[in-house]
């Protein structure tokens, strides 16, 4: 598979492919604004998550032919004569319409429009370039310059659109953690941090646009890796007074009649209590007929006053505070720093930990 670009940024786009593990074969650079390569078939897909920015021309790579003449006895000879009429013959035909650096514009509605205009595969095209050229620039408007070249049976068109620029086409990079950015590296978009800031999470670190040659925005969807000391802070906390909710042992219990799913009757019973929890569940009355009651037991509950020792929970109170702080731990990271903080604050008592760690903040 064959790519024509044309676009600004190319090197960082040849850059994102490199870091993707994509093989480039002979890479061929027109000026600094266009460039074409062969890809392999298995990493079409992945290439055309990361050229939508750019000029686009594709082609599939051609078979190569080795022709092999033989002459060993007249058939073949006439065989050879036969196939050069055919192909003299052939050559004033288009067998093959090839459309490059289309964007928004779609492929197959522009070889339609040829199509309309009398120019088709499989046919004689008597329609200078010059002319081609025209229909297309009448029937788009997008198009802001276009040029084809007749080679051999084939007509090839580049197309170059009319750029629209979209302010809110893709979101900034965000920080995923709080954190001092270390190392920025960016393959598209604009840095909205420095090496040294303090980030928190939500911030935006790299902005979705580049700038041109002509000082202008372009958008464009934002790919870096920021990274950084991540801090990663848990506080557990407890009371010295809490209150809790118990059982005090009383329960009553209301029914509910049935036969089959249809409701009979329910009991007599009600619920007086203030604060309760309640639990349901079906018993059956008769073995014969489908019979049965919903029985619901009503459990009264009560505040009861807890008093907490801070020197004896102290320890158990660390302990949740840093398993808390592991397990938001982000990935692939390596950790630098622990530390964790006790502070009794009026009836309370906080334990902070926070660990720091190397890793990727937007990530």
């Amino acid at each position: 598979m064959r790519f024509d670009l044309k676009g600004y940024n190319l090197d960082n786009l040849i850059k994102i492919l490199y870091l993707k593990k994509v093989t480039l074969y002979n890479l061929i650079r027109y000026s600094n604004e266009h460039l074409s390569f062969e890809i392999d078939d298995k990493d079409e897909k992945k290439v055309k998550r990361y050229i939508a920015n750019f000029k686009v021309g594709r082609t599939l790579n051609k078979l190569k032919r080795v022709p092999k003449l033989v002459a060993i006895n007249i058939g073949i000879l006439l065989g050879v004569f036969l196939g050069i009429i055919f192909g003299i013959i052939a050559s004033n035909y288009t067998w093959q319409i090839m459309v490059y650096g289309t964007v928004e514009l779609n492929e197959e509605e522009i070889i339609e429009v040829l199509k309309d205009n009398g120019i088709r595969v499989g046919k004689i095209n008597l329609t200078s370039s010059e002319d081609i050229e025209n229909i297309l620039l009448k029937n788009y408007d997008r198009i802001a310059q276009v040029s084809v070249i007749k080679q051999g049976s084939a007509i090839i068109i580049n197309v170059s659109e009319k750029l629209v620029y979209l302010d809110t086409e893709y979101q900034p990079i965000i920080a995923k953690f709080n954190g001092i950015v270390s190392e920025i590296n960016i393959i598209t978009g604009t840095s909205n941090v420095k090496v040294g800031d303090y980030v928190n999470v939500g911030d935006p670190l790299v902005l979705p646009f580049n700038i041109n040659s002509d000082g202008e925005k372009v958008s464009v969807e934002p790919i870096a890796e920021i990274r950084g000391n991540i801090f990663i802070t848990n506080t557990e906390e407890i009371k010295r007074i809490e209150y809790i909710l118990e059982k005090t042992g009383r329960s009553v219990k209301t029914y509910q009649y049935k036969i089959f799913d249809f409701n009979l009757f329910s009991g007599k019973m009600k619920n007086s209590f203030a604060l309760f929890e309640s639990v349901r569940y079906n018993e059956n009355i008769s073995r014969l007929v489908p019979f049965s009651r919903d029985v619901i037991v009503y459990y009264e509950l009560s505040y009861v006053e807890i008093t907490h020792d801070f020197d004896l929970e102290k320890d158990d109170l660390i302990e949740s505070s840093r398993l808390g702080a592991y397990e938001m731990l982000p990935s692939y990271t390596k950790i630098i720093d622990e530390h964790t903080e006790i502070n009794v604050v009026s009836d309370s008592m906080y334990a902070s930990t926070t660990i720091t760690v190397e890793g990727v903040i937007n990530d």
